[in-house]
């Protein structure tokens, strides 16, 4: 445990900030087809995608820091398709970006995160999420079909309802549902946990 405590802390230094003076929300909203695929890639801040009421895609993201020029220098890309998303926001270390993203509720997630926590709400789909560090959780729809399962983090827990996890310092899981939809988790210096909602059929690992 102190081990993973002063990896975060070295890798946070140039994420920590204080007051942030300075901050401005934006959003922007598009049609996207239910099933889809959704690429997202954030250098430093939180993320957080829920699904959304209908077909679309939202994102609001809250740019903030001590400096008075942090703002103009972030940086956004959005390339958007019927069926395809590629959401991607630079942004310099002296400040960070927080983000919504609400995504229909089937959609196939392909996420990346440098420095914050991602946080994946009830989606139904495959499910490809990396952080650098930062903490994952996913909340699994009900009656979720697992397919192949890969977690692992180098310095933190994994915490998940199927089979049993590997590791000390660090923490890793595989396992094979025979389902549908894939989730592949990976972060050096975070806690991973998928949470099985009410209704979610969590078969136990055969080697267990």
């Amino acid at each position: 445990m102190l081990r993973r405590l002063a990896v975060l802390l070295l890798l946070l230094v140039p994420f920590c900030r204080a007051n942030n003076q300075y901050s401005e929300t934006r959003e922007v909203a598009w049609d996207f087809s239910a099933g889809g695929r959704i690429e997202l890639h954030l250098r430093y801040g939180d993320l957080k995608v829920l699904p959304s009421q209908g077909n679309h895609i939202s994102i609001r993201y809250k740019m903030q820091s001590d400096h008075a020029d942090f703002i103009s220098k972030v940086s956004t890309r959005f390339e958007i398709s019927p069926s395809s998303a590629l959401l991607r926001i630079d942004a310099p270390r002296n400040g960070s970006v927080d983000v919504e993203l609400e995504v229909p509720e089937r959609s196939n997630l392909l996420l990346r995160v440098t420095a914050g926590d991602a946080v994946v709400g009830p989606i139904e789909g495959d499910k490809n999420i990396e952080t650098y560090a930062g903490d994952i959780r996913i909340d699994l729809p009900e009656h979720f079909s697992a397919g192949a399962i890969d977690v692992k983090t180098h310095a933190g827990e994994v915490t998940a309802p199927w089979g049993k996890p590997n590791g000390w310092i660090g923490g890793s899981l595989r396992y094979d549902g025979g389902g549908k939809y894939n989730v592949h988790a990976h972060t050096f210096a975070g806690d991973i946990e998928l949470k099985e909602q009410d209704g979610v059929e969590a078969r136990k690992c055969p080697c267990d």
